[in-house]
């Protein structure tokens, strides 16, 4: 994959980082429970995929058609940007190429599957 890797892992992070707040909301309403992220990659055909799963509270219905804004935030004032899913989204999508997908159960957790398309090698 041919990739802006500084980019590339500010958007990793990003959603690690949304995903152990959501983690922290979670356990918060479960005391004694833990929370996990789980990372994975494989080759997919013509793509890389990446999937960030995670068992915090999910993502209800009703906001994901909103999430990738810009300065959308269910954060209280003072806490969150609204930028961090902005730039996920901005740098796999527009300048990668790449798609994002959202799976969410509220009460469960979210994964984003990410895929980046392979470039042949006489391209790279």
């Amino acid at each position: 994959v041919r990739c802006l890797a500084g980019e590339l892992n500010q958007a990793f992070l990003n959603l690690i980082v949304n995903a152990a707040h959501a983690i922290g909301d979670a356990v918060r309403d479960r005391p004694g429970s833990l929370g996990t992220i789980h990372i994975s990659t494989h080759g997919d055909g013509d793509f890389a995929e990446i999937r960030i799963r995670d068992t915090g509270t999910g993502i209800p219905e009703h906001i994901r058609s909103k999430i990738f804004d810009p300065f959308f935030t269910t954060k209280p004032v003072g806490v969150g940007t609204g930028q961090g899913l902005a730039i996920v989204y901005s740098v796999i999508v527009e300048k990668h190429r790449g798609t994002l997908e959202l799976i969410s159960e509220v009460g469960k957790g979210t994964t984003f599957v990410i895929r980046l398309p392979f470039v042949p090698e006489q391209e790279g």
